[in-house]
């Protein structure tokens, strides 16, 4: 079945299958790499195969391309020949003279495989595939996609689509875009990658309407062979691309997404993602609680945290932040100034800020002086700063100068009268103090932000007035400077301390792979053999043992089944706590025996573990899972009972050192509990993380026979960290005829 062009528009979900993974990436013939990603999107020479008078999209995209100045060969092919589009067609790509980069193909779907391999015949570079009709209709579409694909890899032709809307490569002026567009007013900034076209489009215009500087726009389409990843790889070494804007809905290549994250990181080159689809995907561990904590939202927000990427909500946002990012770079430590000419405005603005986590440090006494003579009798100086109505605009250079040399200070928000977009908006006394703030933006040290209060639009007059002025103007509003300062900061301070090498502790273990600890004595052994610090216990089989092992620990203890077979102990009442005196340990014993008989009939009873008690500490929980898509995952949270209630993770890939669970322990909501509370001493961080490095470590040894290890609770008081009790969930085993035993 073949979908009309026309449903380019329709913002349906892309297709999720098929793709090329990175495995068959790397197996591919050589042009699957830069010099085909360079060829298809800086082409030498365009053919659209299905150009037509009667086609608006061919229509469009010779409009496009003629609009932009495109400097490379156009050629047009129609069976029929004759003249189209004011130009003379050719009846076949064979006819094209000096060879085709790219291929633009609108034909009907059940033409495109022979039109791959016409492009192919004729010794073209690449494809751009509008047609839709292929995966994203169902199986037959997915099989037809596969078709083309396979086509295409055997002949060396890499493929943009199908499903595209094309691409608009702003910076080598090569506009092959499928609808009508208006180029930015800069050609350099930001880069968009969309996996749908809709959405590419609508950020295109959005960016024309608020005077955003646009590299490229590229809508990714079905993703039968490049993807987002691909793109996002490329344009990160090109110069003209300063930020880069993704909407996605999923990550077809997690590890080249990965490697694109951390060149991104070495290169400076801010990455801002909207991602879509917050359903938790990730298979879900049949006993431990890390599968109900961990899903694929949930994941790839710890992904952001740990490569340093700007997660947003909102499209709006998503082109802000990556607008702002573009301008600023790196914004060294510190808070931010605010001066606006509204009180009203000030307060909303500290507001947002508090809400975003960003500081707003107060001036020094010596900056206070000097303002208290250059605004107003009535104004007060402080941050936010308040400029009042009455500000002389001839001391607005002065003020915004004396704010930059705080040095306390990563940017300088300024939210004010929006700059004028028709004539009638014009003032002498608005003009002079927009002057004022834009010099002495440009003589500071630090990014100055002049901002409109809420979000709005920009004419040619707005244009023609910053361009003038060098005003560094955003027309996005308040709201959205100040997240994506917040943002920006995040992603600044990640900069300064990138993710470290990981520890080096999983190299000195061999894999344990087919090593499969069962009962919780097993499984706290096993952390043992990792450097893991574990509470000591005593498996015993007997309760003359019992209260033999409680004797040695001098003190109350806890008494535990030791099944393989038990996962939730204190659920079938397998568990007693603060257990003193010997009578009581022997009764204790036969108790968590009974109940494991009673409960679970046909478990395997090892006997109990007796561990002595451990109180007046923080209890934190760790947890590793396999996620289907990422690999191997650490959740770290408050532990005992407030891991199910709230649910208070940290997420990050497996290996991580030190450094990074410092920063997991610091994203917690609950994190001002490690600095101590009533009776409890404060923990010591690095203690505590070099405990839960190991335990990742250990996690990561298992290999993909694990499904899931919980340490709950890990102990901490002051210096002294112990993992109380661990679970692991193992894949179900199979035996040689493939069936589980």
């Amino acid at each position: 079945m073949h979908i009309p062009l026309d449903a380019l528009h329709s913002g349906e979900t892309i297709a999720t299958m098929p793709s090329v993974s990175a495995t068959e990436r790397t197996n591919s013939p050589a042009t699957y790499g830069e010099a085909g990603l360079a060829r298809l999107l800086s082409p030498a020479s365009i053919a659209i195969i299905g150009a037509s008078d009667r086609s608006r999209w061919s229509t469009t995209i010779v409009q496009n391309l003629d609009s932009c100045g495109y400097r490379g060969r156009l050629s047009l092919i129609n069976p029929r020949g004759g003249m189209v589009h004011g130009r003379q067609a050719l009846s076949s790509c064979a006819e094209v003279e000096g060879g085709i980069d790219m291929g633009v193909v609108l034909v009907p779907g059940e033409a495109v495989p022979g039109v791959v391999a016409d492009l192919a015949d004729a010794g073209a570079r690449s494809a751009m595939i509008l047609t839709s009709g292929f995966a994203e209709t169902g199986e037959d579409g997915a099989r037809r996609q596969m078709q083309v694909l396979e086509l295409a890899r055997s002949r060396n032709l890499r493929l943009l689509g199908p499903n595209s809307l094309g691409y608009l490569n702003f910076a080598d002026r090569v506009w092959a875009w499928a609808t009508p567009i208006k180029a930015p007013s800069r050609s350099e900034g930001v880069g968009i990658l969309s996996q749908s076209g809709a959405t590419a489009l609508f950020m295109a215009n959005l960016a024309y309407e608020q005077d955003i500087g646009l590299s490229h726009v590229i809508a990714t389409g079905n993703e039968a062979d490049t993807g987002i990843t691909d793109f996002l790889d490329h344009l990160i070494d090109m110069p003209s691309v300063r930020s880069l804007a993704l909407f996605i809905e999923t990550v077809r290549d997690p590890e080249g997404f990965i490697r694109a994250a951390e060149k991104a990181l070495r290169m400076a080159k801010p990455i801002v993602v909207l991602k879509v689809g917050a359903s938790e995907v990730t298979a879900r561990s049949a006993e431990a609680h890390t599968g109900a904590l961990v899903g694929d939202d949930r994941v790839f927000d710890g992904i952001c945290r740990q490569y340093g990427i700007i997660r947003v909500g909102a499209i709006e946002e998503l082109l802000a932040t990556a607008d702002i990012a573009a301008r600023t770079g790196v914004l060294r430590p510190g808070g931010i100034a605010v001066l606006s000419n509204s009180g009203g405005i000030c307060e909303i603005a500290a507001d947002r800020a508090e809400e975003h986590g960003i500081a707003l440090p107060e001036l020094s006494e010596a900056a206070e002086a000097t303002l208290r003579e250059l605004i107003p009798g009535y104004g007060t100086p402080h941050n936010p700063l308040d400029l009042t109505g009455g500000i002389d605009p001839a001391n607005c250079e002065r003020i915004v100068r004396v704010l930059g040399q705080e040095g306390v200070y990563s940017a300088i928000l300024c939210p004010y009268y929006p700059v004028p977009a028709r004539e009638d908006q014009i003032s002498e006394r608005l003009t002079a103090l927009h002057h004022g703030i834009a010099r002495g933006m440009a003589g500071n040290d630090v990014p100055g932000l002049l901002v409109s209060y809420t979000s709005t639009h920009v004419t040619d007059l707005t244009r023609e007035i910053v361009a003038r002025d060098a005003l560094p103007y955003h027309a996005c509003g308040l709201d959205r400077a100040v997240a994506a300062l917040a943002g920006i900061m995040r992603w600044s301070e990640r900069q300064r301390n990138p993710p470290s090498i990981p520890s080096a502790a999983a190299a000195i273990h061999p894999s344990r792979e087919g090593a499969r600890p069962g009962t919780e004595h097993e499984a706290l052994s096993f952390l043992a053999s990792f450097g893991v610090p574990v509470v000591p216990a005593r498996l015993v089989t007997t309760a003359a043992d019992a209260a033999a092992a409680a004797l040695e620990m001098d003190g109350a203890v806890a008494v535990k089944i030791a099944s393989p077979d038990i996962a939730h102990k204190s659920d079938i009442g397998g568990v007693i706590l603060n257990v003193e005196g010997r009578a009581a340990v022997e009764q204790a014993f036969l108790r968590v025996v009974e109940a494991a008989r009673r409960h679970k009939p046909g478990a395997r009873i090892d006997g109990a573990v007796v561990s002595p008690m451990r109180q007046g500490g923080l209890e934190l929980f760790v947890g590793c899972t396999r996620d289907p898509q990422w690999g191997p995952v650490l959740a770290v949270g408050l532990g005992g009972i407030w891991v199910e209630i709230l649910k208070d993770v940290s997420l990050r890939l497996l290996p991580v050192d030190g450094r990074e669970v410092r920063r997991m322990l610091n994203e917690l909501r609950g994190a001002g509990l490690l600095a101590g509370q009533r009776g409890v001493p404060g923990a010591d961080q690095d203690a505590v993380a070099e405990a839960i490095v190991r335990i990742g470590d250990a996690a990561a040894a298992c290999g993909s026979d694990l499904r899931a290890l919980d340490v709950n609770p890990l102990w901490v008081r002051g210096s002294r960290v112990e993992a109380l009790d661990a679970l692991f969930d193992w894949q179900p085993e199979k035996v040689e005829s493939g069936a589980e035993r």
